[in-house]
């Protein structure tokens, strides 16, 4: 453990640049720890182009080996960052890639952006995600009935929360249980019993199908789910409990009850024709070729108006009051804008960005997005994605389950294969995390399980609670939000093989929720609450300690916690003492391991998080 390497940090954190999101032209201090008998230590950073560089003054002891630098300047620019450190007889380089001789590629710098409008409290917060219709049931006055009406070919049915969903065939996606938003503010306070302080919800806008992707009307809250009034209530309800609130909405296709489509199928020369696209057989275009889905035509400034630029448009409408809504999470958003030769995905996202951002500066913008998306992430577009392939795919693929993308049936019936391994999943991880600015890493969406894929504690073929606690774990404590699908917390039933069996209705009775489940979520919702201030912006480190281990290690000048994902099958102990962490005494360990001084004591497989106060 004693290596060169192990006696200097930085990175782009509020631990040590500070202000985090800088405006042009002010002033930035940096902070670096470094060996204590280094000659100098050099700052270079990119001005128009150039390499600037300046030396860093000491500002005090840590302790016996190390030191704590600083330097100030000011940036008009984004710009890329890396040290030099001049030693006795050699010089050093510092980035991305720890200690180096090796001169250092632009790639491998820090990388840091000015005038990002940034949600700062995304990264501290911990997300729960509801789809309203399966949640829970308050207002008996409101609902979708047996035969209220009949879409896509088939009649509505009420269902009860004591039965499972129907599947596709025979449902339709109109089996109704009914779940309202009344509902989901009379259970604000179970939430906060579980450290959730933001709400992401399914879509609500008015349209035919439980899921509601198929809006009918983008202004108005669906009259089945409680309309306007009911939404405006939960909001303000939970903003005074700390909670804010995420709407889910597909702006790239509506639904074909939708005003605008029926017009345009009666007039092919009216304006909401040219709201969508027309195949050259006269078929107006849908979304995947699914026919209650119509795709909408971003050519039309009309319709971008109508959604995002007016100040009364549907994006605008829903942040400012009475609604006060705290951001949108925003469906199929890389397939926004693409058929043939339109490729107007960027331009809408740079355009939806500047129109949410002049109203509410911290609003968050959330994308659905499957697959790499750091061309949308880099902060001219999206705050953050709902982080499929650098938190779910990898930690379902560290259980043993087949990765979606390779499998058939839509990644719905996966295999059980070779669990990743440590280092695999270091490398998934980290090839994520370099992709983005790192802080742009801090409002990623965290999570396993969503509306969109079987829950992973349904799989038989690869769960194991001891290795889905330490997945949990791991969720909980990656930069970013954590997001807890509806009913995980108490293990709620579901099946594999299809999405309509991830949407089984919320158990109600707490004498049939897992208690197991419940305990694990509620103290990684709590150890959030309680360190909020390393959270908060903080630094992160994956460090290789050993094969058979995965640490993150999440840390401020006051904190260090470490999350240790162990695959070793005997007992085991590890030292944490890392020099620039500077550890001086366990503050708690949340699933009680063994602890003594640095040291702690590992049963096999098992799978902890421990936190420890700094010198």
């Amino acid at each position: 453990m004693n290596t060169l390497k192990n006696f200097f940090d930085f990175d782009i954190s509020k631990t040590y640049v500070e202000p985090l999101f800088p405006k042009s032209g002010e002033k930035i201090k940096l902070t670096f720890l470094s060996k204590e008998d280094v000659i100098n230590v050099f700052l270079n950073y990119k001005v128009e182009g150039n390499w600037v560089r300046t030396s860093l003054r000491k500002l005090k002891d840590i302790d016996d080996n190390i030191i704590k630098l600083e330097t100030n300047i000011k940036l008009e620019e984004d710009t890329l960052i890396f040290f030099t450190i001049e030693m006795y007889d050699t010089y050093y380089y510092y980035s991305k890639l720890g200690l180096t001789a090796a001169l250092i590629s632009d790639i491998d710098c820090f990388a840091l952006k000015v005038n990002f409008e940034a949600p700062s409290w995304v990264s501290s917060s911990t997300c729960y995600q509801i789809y309203p219709d399966r949640f829970k049931n308050s207002r008996k006055d409101i609902g979708v009935r047996d035969n209220s009406y009949v879409f896509d070919g088939t009649f509505t049915k009420e269902r009860s929360f004591d039965q499972k969903p129907l599947d596709f065939e025979n449902g339709r996606c109109l089996d109704f249980y009914n779940g309202d938003l009344k509902g989901v503010e009379d259970s604000l306070d179970y939430l906060k019993g579980l450290g959730v302080n933001c709400l992401y919800l399914n879509p609500i806008g008015v349209s035919k199908t439980t899921h509601r992707y198929d809006c009918c009307d983008f202004f108005h809250v669906d009259p089945n789910l409680g309309g306007d009034e009911d939404l405006i209530s939960l909001i303000d309800t939970a903003h005074k409990k700390g909670i804010k609130v995420l709407v889910d909405i597909s702006i790239n296709h509506t639904g074909i009850e939708h005003s605008w489509f029926k017009k345009a199928l009666e007039d092919k020369t009216s304006k909401e024709a040219s709201y969508y696209y027309f195949e050259d057989n006269g078929d107006i275009t849908y979304w995947q070729g699914v026919k209650t889905l119509p795709q909408l035509n971003f050519n039309n400034q009309e319709l971008r108006d109508l959604l995002y630029r007016e100040k009364n448009s549907v994006i605008k409408k829903f942040l400012k009051a009475p609604f006060n809504q705290d951001g949108w999470r925003f469906d199929v958003a890389d397939e926004l804008g693409r058929k043939d030769e339109d490729q107007l995905n960027d331009e809408i996202w740079r355009e939806v960005r500047k129109s949410i951002k002049e109203e509410n500066s911290s609003a968050y913008i959330l994308a659905e997005s499957w697959i790499d998306s750091s061309a949308h992430l880099q902060g001219d577009q999206w705050d953050g994605v709902m982080n499929y392939i650098g938190c779910s795919r990898p930690l379902r693929r560290w259980m043993g389950e087949e990765d979606r993308f390779t499998c058939n049936d839509w990644g719905h019936s996966p295999r059980k294969i070779r669990e990743y391994t440590p280092k695999d999943l270091t490398i998934a991880l980290t090839s994520q995390l370099n992709s983005l600015y790192p802080q742009i890493t801090q409002f990623q969406m965290n999570l396993i399980d969503s509306h969109d894929t079987p829950r992973l504690h349904n799989n038989s073929e690869v769960f194991e609670f001891n290795k889905y606690s330490g997945a949990i774990m791991l969720m909980y404590t990656l930069p970013g939000m954590p997001s807890v699908y509806y009913g995980d917390e108490i293990a709620l039933d579901g099946e594999m093989g299809s999405v309509e069996m991830s949407r089984y209705p919320m158990e109600w009775n707490e004498s049939k929720w897992n208690q197991d489940f419940l305990n694990l979520y509620k103290t990684l919702g709590d150890l959030r609450e309680k360190y909020s201030d390393v959270f908060y912006l903080g630094s992160f480190k994956i460090l290789n300690i050993r094969e058979d281990l995965f640490v993150l290690a999440r840390y401020n000048e006051d904190k260090v916690i470490f999350t240790i994902l162990n695959k070793n099958e005997n007992e085991t102990k590890i030292d944490l003492n890392i020099e620039y962490l500077t550890l001086s005494k366990c503050i708690v360990s949340p699933f009680a391991t063994k602890v003594e001084k640095t040291i702690i004591s590992l049963n096999p497989f098992e799978n902890t998080i421990v936190v420890f106060n700094r010198k």
